[in-house]
């Protein structure tokens, strides 16, 4: 994973003196207004000489400072989908701030890029013509269950989020036709979600499993939305991977409301009525 020019000044921050340090703590909690100052106006803020900064900018391998605004302006684009900015245990709040936020949006580029609009049509077509849905899910992807739980119910739909694996096992073995299971995985491999698939499809159910493509959880499925998982999700997660999933639940539910004919297809009922008392 290539690695941006804010966690490369991040990484040799120790190695630098303190005229250089002030420069680059200012560049990674400012990035945004830096590409828009002066080399004056730079190192005025920081309490340096002009050569400071061009010896900072050289460290990094430019030959001056418009060419390392130019690749810092270049940094600050989510054009790379697959990039996770790691936050590390000396970020500023601004720092945290920031690379959530870019995280974020280099999830939703990576979804943009990944994401097959034939099989949202596909799984929302097969779920719109339910008699009942059961949305399966562990861990913390139960809270993406939840959420679609709650979205379909608000479009009138017949659903459950269900939830603990006895509870699973026993919807899953109760399946009858014309039901599907909708199974939230991220990397597709829990044992678990795979014989639930099996289960419900033995009794006669139908499934859409939101996971990665050519996992075991695929493979036993009737209806793929692939999403591409983050690597070692198995030791830690980021948090931006949840993203893409509830992103999936999103599209699936406009696109349900876009068949059915809604005047709003991307807006939900209000669960209390505009009439209600509001403090």
């Amino acid at each position: 994973m290539a690695v941006s020019l804010l966690q490369r000044i991040l990484q040799d921050m120790d190695a630098m003196g303190a005229a250089e340090q002030r420069i680059g703590a200012f560049v990674n909690s400012c990035p945004g207004e830096v590409i828009h100052m002066s080399m004056a106006k730079l190192a005025e803020c920081c309490s340096v000489s002009d050569p400071t900064i061009m010896r900072f900018c050289r460290r990094f391998g430019f030959e001056g400072y418009q060419d390392f605004k130019l690749h810092l302006a270049q940094s600050l684009v989510p054009s790379a989908p697959f990039a996770y900015e790691q936050i590390v245990s000396n970020d500023s709040v601004e720092n945290i701030v920031r690379k959530t936020c870019r995280n974020s949006l280099n999830a939703i580029q990576r979804a943009l890029e990944d994401l097959v609009p034939k099989q949202i049509e596909a799984a929302a077509q097969l779920l719109r013509s339910a008699t009942w849905i059961g949305i399966y899910a562990s861990g913390i992807s139960e809270v993406t269950a939840i959420d679609a739980e709650h979205k379909f119910q608000r479009l009138g739909m017949r659903c459950a989020a269900v939830m603990g694996r006895q509870k699973q096992w026993m919807h899953a073995e109760n399946s009858r036709p014309n039901e599907v299971a909708l199974i939230f995985s991220q990397s597709g491999h829990t044992k678990q979600m795979v014989e639930l698939a099996i289960a419900a499809r033995a009794g006669g159910a139908r499934v859409v499993s939101v996971t990665a493509a050519e996992s075991p959880l695929a493979r036993v499925t009737d209806v793929l939305v692939a999403v591409l998982p983050y690597d070692r999700t198995e030791l830690m997660t980021p948090l931006a991977s949840r993203l893409n999933h509830h992103l999936v639940i999103n599209m699936l539910v406009t696109a349900i409301a876009v068949s059915s004919g809604s005047e709003f297809p991307d807006q939900l009922p209000a669960l209390d009525s505009w009439l209600t008392d509001k403090i």
